[in-house]
Parts: structure tokens; C-alpha cells; sequence
């Protein structure tokens, strides 16, 4: 059977883990594709949430790393429309406003283990991204 035959999980476990990265500030966006390739993972990671969805492809992705509050489409939107696109993809959402990360947890049903609250330091953040990671689909 070529590799075009096999199913989407086949190919995500057949590839290193491969996390895309949309956050909006620069900065942040940087800091984090380094601590995550300096961990051993591949990235791609863009600044403006438009261009990441217009680039996502199924299967290509076993993580999401999203900033919240972006323009023109926030983290928790670009996450639905990138869910229509590969159902399997996992999700982390990252914000710095405590604000912003408590409003959305009490009134949408996501675990807070799916949220990382800037600034966190890399071994937290990195657990965290393994524990995602390593969980049953």
C-alpha cells in the first residue's frame, strides 16, 4: 500500500511531532518556535491568523499552539475553522490576559489544561505540551 493509501492517524504517527505556532506578537511567536525546536520538535509558525489558516493542511499538524487575542480572528475561531479542516488536531491556547483566559474557561466547556497563561516558564510550558501530546485521541 503506497503512503497516499494510508488514513491521516497512520501519517501522524509515522512523522516527528510538528506544531504549528499563531500568535501574533513577534516576539512571543519566536520565543516560542526556539523552545519548542530547542525540544526536539519541528514548527511552522506564522504572525497573522489568516495566513495560518490559509497555509493548514490535514494531517499535517499533531498540535496547535494559538494566542487568543489576535486581529482579525481570534485563537478560539482560527481553532474551529482549522477543526473542520483535520479533526484530529490538538490544541493549545495561549494568552497573556488572565482576563481574557478566565471569561472564556467559564463559559465554554475546555478543560484550563488547554490553556497556558503567559508568562509561564519552559519547564511548565513543556510538560504541558507533552501531556497534550501523549493523550488518547
Amino acid at each position: 500500500m503506497t503512503s497516499k493509501g494510508k488514513d491521516s492517524r497512520a501519517r501522524r504517527r509515522n512523522k516527528s511531532n510538528m506544531i504549528l505556532v499563531v500568535d501574533d506578537e513577534p516576539d512571543a511567536n519566536m520565543t516560542l518556535r526556539t523552545l519548542l525546536e530547542e525540544n526536539g520538535f519541528e514548527t511552522d509558525a506564522y504572525t497573522d491568523p489568516l495566513l495560518a489558516l490559509q497555509n493548514f493542511k490535514p494531517g499535517k499538524f499533531d498540535l496547535l499552539l494559538l494566542d487568543i487575542k489576535m486581529p482579525n480572528i481570534d485563537g478560539f475561531e482560527l481553532y474551529q475553522k482549522m477543526k473542520e479542516i483535520d479533526k484530529e488536531v490538538k490544541v493549545c491556547f495561549v494568552t497573556a490576559s488572565e482576563l481574557f483566559y478566565e471569561e472564556y474557561r467559564e463559559n465554554h466547556d475546555i478543560n484550563e489544561k488547554y490553556f497556558m497563561l503567559k508568562p509561564m516558564k519552559n519547564e511548565e510550558m513543556m510538560k504541558r505540551i507533552y501531556d497534550i501530546l501523549n493523550e488518547e485521541e
